[in-house]
């Protein structure tokens, strides 16, 4: 969460919302979490998880990136490849 946090620190003012998903059944526990880490953008929760299974997302964390359009770009992707799929979408021209 805290490399989150720093992407969305360092891209928010250039077009960047993220949105943490919480997909645990316990809506406290996400709760702790985001109040624990400070998180300055908004966590969904997703309790059944139908978020996650229409983006056949199978691990955690995932990512999903939409671009500026709403098109769904990336799905699954790897933790170190996050920072330059944002920077590119965010060269894009909405």
């Amino acid at each position: 969460m805290p490399h989150l946090k720093e992407l969305y620190g360092r891209y928010k003012d250039q077009g960047l919302i993220l949105i943490g998903v919480h997909s645990d059944k316990s809506t406290a526990d996400g709760e702790k979490v985001a109040k624990e880490n400070a998180l300055t953008y908004p966590v969904a929760f997703d309790p059944e998880a139908k978020l996650m299974n229409a983006f056949g997302c199978d691990s955690f964390p995932d990512y999903v990136i939409i671009d500026r359009k709403g098109i769904v770009r990336v799905v699954d992707l790897a933790n170190g490849e996050v920072d330059k799929a944002v920077e590119a979408l965010l060269k894009e021209k909405g």
